[in-house]
């Protein structure tokens, strides 16, 4: 049962793809292949720079693995994310607002998405440092309800 929903899961997303296209353009274009964070001061544009990272470039999903804090078993959410395009040109996009909050080597930042017809996102997220700072796991499974995606998230 699960492998069957795996497999139709991967189809439709390989045929949304295909209608979406893989077409990168402005500043997600201008983040390197093995873009991090390893500053211990990050600022909100770090932090949008990786939301932007993970979202809105075709970057391998080895180097998606080092901008979130569940390493390569959770590449799954921004990969899917970026293959329907959600929150990127020119179905939608995505920004990071400030303050930031820290509490030792956890930094909270607000994220403001939006999608053609799907209501915005508006939600605080967090990011963690582990050498390099990520995207929480506990965040991106928060956003994985409110987006809906079908997609299982443990954390």
């Amino acid at each position: 049962m699960m492998n069957t929903f795996r497999a139709t899961l991967l189809a439709v997303l390989a045929a949304i793809t295909a209608l979406v296209g893989a077409t990168v353009a402005g500043p997600a274009s201008a983040l390197p292949a093995d873009f991090t964070v390893t500053t211990q001061n990050p600022t909100v544009a770090d932090f949008n720079n990786i939301v932007t990272f993970l979202v809105a470039t075709p970057a391998s999903d080895a180097a998606k693995a080092r901008n979130v804090e569940g390493g390569e078993s959770a590449v799954v959410v921004p990969r899917t994310v970026y293959n329907l395009g959600l929150f990127r040109a020119p179905r939608g996009s995505s920004t990071v607002t400030g303050p930031i909050v820290r509490k030792g080597n956890v930094a909270t930042v607000n994220l403001h998405a939006r999608s053609a017809g799907r209501p915005d996102v508006n939600m605080p997220i967090d990011f963690v440092y582990q050498g390099n700072w990520k995207l929480a796991s506990s965040s991106m499974c928060k956003g994985v309800k409110t987006v809906g995606l079908p997609i299982y998230c443990n954390a």
